[in-house]
């Protein structure tokens, strides 16, 4: 996993260069401008943007993927990511759904941590890292406004 901020001027340093070029390019559009729904970024990296409500962690399935990196932007609003710093057991998850390349799970994060993001954060989501998004910061829910860059494992 990976965390910055689109708008730390030194949140290129290290990064794999198909992420800094996906974070390059969404410096260049208003994302609060940015309609609902799949927005093609080229012929293999897409994103959705979304407006969700946060909940209780413990109302929310996490998710991991096996073929794509998750590159998540806050636009509004706060949010908690919970997130396993461990390998997931995958006994405890779903059945892979590979059209759409996740797994899911009721069963809580092992060894999980807590990310808070606000508006321009990002964090990244290599394959088999568990993550649970929108959750409440603070207790309170908010509609918030993100998107999610999905990035072929194979492009890093």
């Amino acid at each position: 996993m990976i965390i910055s901020s689109l708008t730390n001027p030194n949140f290129k340093v290290g990064l794999p260069k198909v992420i800094v070029e996906v974070c390059d390019y969404l410096n260049t559009l208003d994302l609060n401008a940015l309609e609902t729904g799949r927005h093609d970024i080229n012929d293999q990296i897409y994103m959705n943007v979304m407006e969700p409500e946060t909940a209780e962690a413990s109302s929310k399935k996490a998710e991991l993927h096996h073929n794509y990196l998750d590159i998540q932007v806050l636009i509004q609003g706060t949010e908690n990511i919970e997130v396993g710093a461990t390998y997931p057991d995958l006994a405890s998850y779903e059945d892979y759904n590979e059209a759409d390349d996740y797994q899911l799970t009721s069963a809580e994060i092992e060894n999980k941590f807590t990310v808070t993001l606000t508006p321009n954060m990002f964090a990244v989501f290599y394959p088999y890292e568990p993550h649970k998004p929108c959750c409440l910061v603070n207790g309170k829910a908010e509609k918030i406004k993100k998107l999610v860059v999905k990035v072929p494992v194979s492009l890093i």
